[in-house]
């Protein structure tokens, strides 16, 4: 007999998504992730709009991530165009994106997801025994904030990063003042990789591989190719220009997301797909940290995507401290832009993994086609079958503890699926 448990406190994950299991003699038959928000036709939107409005209207797609789609817009735009930009433009553009992913990361690592592993049902009430925890977590997104108004304009929909560079630029004197708040605060962003390698995390793993793009953030000074734990497809790693060759979406008739496979298998990209590949690449201290802690690479355990984000807050301080220190703002002019026929591709690392724009232009600059694609529609087939695999373990346990360990699972991924979410329901047959 069919029943139906609302899962409330997934309050905590972004978006209207419904889990459905069917069970048949203890053994899971189907899992599906329903999510069932309205479209929001962003890519219908665009079309006939003029080149320059993209990363306009495209950073509306998320309060959380608006910096990252302003960045893939321009820079999918400027690859259609033929546009180059300035080496001040694209270290401005790190650490705009640097900025985002932090304030982000620490959003979900202290407020999300450390109340499931202290005991309490939100931060709020964490912080009656964990003041400081909530604190430090308070102070941490506060420097993603500053980083991202200093050099954006506001903290979120920022305003000065356009098609060729930067409408406004900080001065010098700001630059500074950022580095030096960095560095008086490294040590809480050191105690937070070390706390979020000491958490015990439930015991599950299951193989898939994990793609990232060979990218900034000092993994790489190298653009333009996704690499992956598994030598990528044919042991050649995928050109963005050619990444609809391999990640394909498709529609499945329960959800209004699409979903996203590789030769018909889930993946996995975020915090922990770049960590896997890149964990050579770490600052020194994120490299001891992640040594001491004696998980092995390439790590499985989906649960330590939550590691893996306090690793990178460690390394993405580390990382804007040093671009800051060789920071000298030099007034460069915009260039001319002028509209041509053209296509363009763009795929940059953002909070939950790889996002893509895509545009297709005409002689007048109008858009005629457009393709988004964020990273939580790629790790959602990724998640039904984390579940489908994971529940087994869980059937014994009561129901209200069953509940926690699956709400755990999907948060563990940071599901940004809209943000209007309050609850996701479970209905159980």
């Amino acid at each position: 007999m069919a029943r139906t448990i609302k899962l409330d406190h997934i309050a905590k994950v972004e978006g209207h998504a419904r889990l459905r299991v069917k069970i048949d003699k203890g053994k899971v038959k189907k899992v599906q992730l329903e999510v069932f928000e309205g479209a929001r036709y962003f890519e219908g939107i665009l079309k006939g709009r003029k080149f320059d409005e993209a990363h306009i209207i495209t950073s509306r797609i998320c309060g959380v991530c608006s910096q990252a789609h302003t960045i893939a817009a321009v820079k999918a735009i400027e690859d259609a165009l033929g546009l180059k930009v300035s080496k001040q433009t694209n270290v401005l553009r790190e650490l705009l994106l640097m900025g985002s992913i932090i304030q982000s990361h620490a959003l979900h690592l202290y407020f999300l997801a450390a109340p499931d592993y202290f005991g309490f049902d939100n931060a709020i009430a964490m912080a009656s025994k964990h003041p400081n925890l909530v604190k430090r977590g308070l102070r941490l997104k506060k420097l993603g904030n500053d980083i991202c108004t200093l050099i954006g304009g506001r903290e979120i929909h920022t305003i000065t990063a356009v098609i060729g560079g930067f409408q406004r630029l900080p001065g010098q004197q700001e630059i500074d003042a950022l580095r030096k708040n960095l560095e008086k605060e490294m040590k809480e962003f050191v105690e937070t990789a070390k706390l979020f390698a000491k958490i015990k995390y439930p015991k599950f793993e299951r193989i898939f591989d994990f793609y990232a793009m060979d990218t900034s953030f000092g993994y790489s000074d190298k653009e333009g190719f996704i690499q992956s734990t598994m030598q990528c497809v044919g042991k050649t790693c995928i050109p963005v220009v050619n990444y609809s060759q391999y990640f394909k979406e498709y529609i499945k008739p329960y959800s209004t997301a699409k979903f996203v496979t590789i030769n018909n298998k889930s993946f996995m990209v975020g915090a922990l797909a770049r960590v896997n590949i890149y964990h050579d690449r770490l600052c020194a201290k994120a490299k001891s940290i992640l040594k001491d802690s004696g998980y092995k690479i390439p790590m499985h355990n989906p649960f330590l995507n939550n590691f893996a984000q306090a690793l990178e807050l460690l390394h993405l301080a580390h990382r804007s401290i040093e671009l800051l220190k060789n920071l000298k703002i030099r007034n460069e002019k915009l260039p001319e832009v002028k509209p041509r026929k053209g296509h363009g591709v763009a795929a940059i690392e953002v909070p939950r993994g790889t996002l893509f724009h895509e545009y297709e232009l005409d002689d007048k600059g109008e858009i005629l086609r457009a393709n988004l694609i964020p990273p939580t529609t790629i790790n959602l087939k990724c998640i039904e079958d984390d579940v489908k695999e994971f529940l087994p373990s869980l059937l014994k346990l009561p129901e209200e503890k069953l509940k926690l360990e699956l709400e755990k699972l999907i948060r563990a991924y940071d599901p940004c699926i809209s943000c209007s979410t309050h609850f996701l329901e479970l209905v159980w047959e």
